[in-house]
């Protein structure tokens, strides 16, 4: 495969985790399997900065390369807002 893709799929990782975590995450449903699976998927949004310093060591000149390295830091940026929120709702 090429570098390219493999990076451009490497970067879509914690956008896609983000998203499915916050949309499991509002959802009023509280299974077991959902836990399990924010338990993966929010460690992988918060390591979004990881994704995006690889991103950028590999492919720094292409455009959809750095689009997803952003959007890996916002996906970072939501954890982090993510437990922020929690520990205000267990300190109030």
């Amino acid at each position: 495969m090429n570098k390219k893709t493999i990076i451009k799929f490497l970067e879509k990782i914690p956008i896609i985790c983000a998203l499915l975590s916050f949309v499991l995450l509002v959802l009023p449903i509280d299974a077991p399997i959902i836990k399990t699976i924010m338990s993966f998927t929010i460690p992988l949004a918060f390591l979004g900065f990881v994704f995006f310093f690889v991103g950028r060591k590999f492919c720094k000149e292409d455009k959809t390369v750095r689009f997803l390295g952003y959007l890996d830091l916002l996906a970072t940026v939501f954890v982090i807002v993510l437990y922020i929120l929690a520990i205000f709702s267990f300190g109030l």
